[in-house]
């Protein structure tokens, strides 16, 4: 065999031609990963609801609160420290472990006992259920043919609602009871145990391993684990680099949204507003659940329509909705406000997801997807709610405040028109060439 050779990792591997799944796999692989979507929505959607019991609890103004998400978001951006490892290591070997630290994390999180602990155990657990979902979504771009991609997932962000539903469920009924919001994360241990053993079956991805084969064929090694940190950000300096600033542009920008909405919703509602604990838990299942029509119909205008037009209607829509949403006083309007943002905001969140996945060749695709979802493009999220708990005391309420975040997706809609590809109908090979072929950042 020839030897290995680390300086020909840059050089053009000629990687075989990939062979589709059957239809039964494909249907196992997005049951046995839709549980990283479904936990993703029952985790924000506790944090969603529960903020005014979380700050009652450990007595917390305004500017903590904000602080605290934002510190918690924070963890969701170091998972980029796992999922790079996915792109070394494998998608299989990566989404196995991360389920057992989450469950491990999110039972210390329900035990915490201070506003520290708290904050320290889920920003932890937010690396590693990022990760979960960030490997998933990268496993069903790269395993579901061409013409179902985006649907597929689409579908993979509409599964977040059982988590959604499950949680608001729980809400009404522990909100008021002695567990409160520490018994909403201790129920959901036991499903995440489950999930591991049921994962079993689940195999490496089919594009991965023609990769693996042709670095093998090519006397290619798999970098060092502390290389492979060190070159981490090697799509910002490579060929791909305006395509990551680009995406990660676009998540900033519908981060805008996100980050006010899922941090001060609950509060916005319950404490400044007076609604009760049932209204709210009510409004988000009817949010989340138009969200995920939102995400089926945006799968559907991608496939249909392309990526461009379905991602530059849902960024105008969820801008509005939002200032709409915190500019409002009445019970309806506020209601209408959050189910609108949120039916918005899942189906661009959608869109946005399946561009990042598309934009990037398979030996840095985990890698990209990650950087400009995770990392660069969380910078907004994880800001903007520390910056609304500022301004707060000082502009008349958490109203004021957030309503002008609302043009964050307005931005996203100029960079769509003038510097996104279209992706429909095209594979993965023509929109992503090798790593030692440079693309073309707005090549339709």
């Amino acid at each position: 065999m020839q030897a290995a050779n680390p300086n020909r990792s840059s050089e053009k591997l000629k990687v075989a031609p990939w062979i589709p799944r059957p239809r039964r796999y494909l249907a196992a692989l997005f049951a046995m990963l839709m549980s990283a979507t479904i936990f993703e929505g029952y985790d924000i959607t506790i944090f969603h609801l529960a903020t005014p019991e979380i700050a009652r609890t450990f007595h917390l103004a305004d500017p903590s609160i904000g602080l605290m998400a934002s510190i918690v978001r924070f963890g969701g951006m170091l998972s980029f420290f796992v999922v790079i490892l996915a792109d070394r290591y494998g998608r299989k070997p990566i989404i196995s472990v991360t389920v057992l630290c989450y469950t491990t994390l999110t039972l210390f999180t329900a035990l915490s006992r201070g506003v520290a602990s708290f904050t320290i155990f889920q920003s932890l657990a937010q690396i590693f259920l990022a990760a979960e979902f960030g490997v998933a979504v990268t496993m069903i771009s790269e395993e579901f043919p061409d013409e179902r991609r985006g649907r597929a997932i689409a579908a993979l962000h509409m599964v977040a609602f059982l988590g959604v539903t499950a949680a608001a469920l729980t809400y009404a009924l522990m909100a008021e009871s002695r567990w409160g919001w520490r018994g909403m994360y201790l129920l959901g241990i036991a499903p995440l145990v489950m999930v591991w053993y049921l994962r079993r079956g689940l195999r490496e991805t089919a594009r991965f391993t023609a990769l693996e084969r042709a670095r093998t064929t090519a006397g290619q090694a798999r970098p060092a684990f502390w290389t492979s940190i060190r070159n981490c950000l090697t799509p910002l300096a490579g060929p791909y680099r305006s395509r990551l600033l680009l995406m990660a542009g676009l998540w900033n920008s519908i981060g805008l949204i996100g980050g006010p909405t899922v941090t001060y919703f609950s509060l916005y509602a319950k404490r400044d507003h007076h609604w009760k604990s049932h209204q709210v838990a009510a409004a988000i299942i009817a949010a989340y659940a138009l969200g995920t029509i939102g995400s089926m119909l945006s799968g559907f205008l991608m496939d249909r329509l392309g990526r461009k037009f379905t991602t530059s209607f849902f960024y105008l829509m969820s801008a509005a909705a939002m200032y709409v949403l915190f500019t409002s006083d009445t019970y309806g309007a506020i209601l209408a406000g959050e189910v609108v943002t949120m039916f918005a905001y899942q189906a661009a969140r959608t869109a946005t997801s399946a561009l990042s996945t598309e934009l990037f060749p398979t030996a840095i695709r985990a890698t990209g997807y990650n950087l400009c979802v995770q990392v660069i493009g969380q910078i907004c999220w994880m800001l903007s709610p520390v910056v609304i708990g500022m301004l707060s005391p000082r502009v008349g309420g958490l109203g004021n405040a957030a309503a002008p975040f609302a043009i964050g997706p307005l931005i996203g809609v100029v960079l769509v028109i003038w510097f996104v590809p279209e992706t429909r109908g095209k594979t993965l090979e023509e929109l992503s060439p090798g790593v030692g072929e440079a693309p073309s950042a707005t090549t339709e």
